[in-house]
């Protein structure tokens, strides 16, 4: 069998998987900003509202109709009470005041964001691939754009593979290379590398951002919530499907041979182009965070 790449600098732009891998990266990060808080709020108090007693109603004519001479009782001035001062007993102890917590405001900026999910994976490649600008705002667009059936190639949140991609071809067909696959492992990994706790409570730290953020771009009376979880089903959607895989080119991009799979939408498609071993991978990650969410 004879392989013979197709290395096309419009075709190799054209069919680039790293674009769902970030959408996917983006759901997975997202997710956690819908866990609830862990404590109720607490109720506000108010403080005692101090009586003043009513002044006495004085009536006019009738004190007019009283004698001139009539003796008056004298004012009595009571003067201010005693102020009495607290005395401790020797041995009794004494509950020290709470100190004072004062609360920082969260950082958004993307070098703190960055670092927060870097913390949290175990594989070094996560920050070797997250971008460096707009996480956050990047974050919003993709889940909104993945729920819609569509992609955000201008807001990638990681960085392009440095392999390119590749086909063969055999028997006047051409067929996606298994390396174009292999290309995805590392990213892969990179995601299995951080837990769903940890991302969870990541998530919820943000939360409050992105739900301003996804205001901003979604239409009124759109619910975050339900956007977000719209983008994890489109994924999960996406058929697993046994290699290989026929492509054709149209002069200007790699299509599937299958009718039903180019049927389907960008990010089902650039998922299925990263194997189907990695889609496996990738939907089990989706799916432990989805169960995570429900319980």
């Amino acid at each position: 069998m004879s392989d013979q790449e197709v290395q096309s600098p419009n075709q190799m732009t054209q069919m680039k998987p790293y674009l769902i891998a970030a959408g996917v990266l983006i759901v997975i990060l997202v997710v956690a900003f819908l866990w609830p808080d862990s404590e109720p709020e607490q109720p506000l108090t108010s403080a005692p509202i101090a009586v003043i007693p009513a002044l006495p109603v004085v009536d006019e004519l009738a004190a007019a109709d009283e004698p001139e001479n009539m003796p008056s009782e004298p004012e009595v001035f009571e003067g201010t009470p005693e102020i009495k001062s607290l005395e401790i007993e020797a041995g009794q102890n004494v509950e020290p005041l709470p100190d004072l917590v004062v609360v920082e405001p969260l950082d958004e900026s993307d070098a703190a964001v960055k670092n927060a999910v870097i913390t949290i994976a175990a594989s070094p490649l996560v920050g070797k691939y997250l971008t460096n600008e707009g996480l956050l705002q990047k974050f919003v667009i993709n889940v909104n754009s993945i729920a819609n059936h569509e992609m955000s190639p201008n807001h990638s949140l990681i960085a392009a593979p440095e392999e390119e991609f590749r086909v063969y071809q055999q028997a006047d067909s051409e067929w996606i290379d298994a390396a174009s696959f292999k290309r995805y492992n590392t990213y892969v990994d990179a995601l299995e590398s951080m837990s769903t706790d940890d991302l969870i409570r990541l998530m919820d730290t943000y939360r409050g951002i992105l739900e301003s953020k996804f205001a901003e771009i979604a239409p009124p009376n759109s619910s975050f919530d339900t956007t977000l979880l719209q983008a994890i089903n489109e994924l999960l959607d996406t058929p697993i499907v046994p290699l290989p895989i026929e492509v054709y080119s149209d002069s200007v991009m790699f299509k599937f041979k299958d009718e039903q799979l180019e049927a389907l939408s960008g990010p089902q498609k650039q998922l299925i182009r990263t194997g189907p071993e990695n889609t496996r991978r990738i939907k089990d990650i989706l799916r432990d965070l989805q169960d995570a969410l429900q319980e």
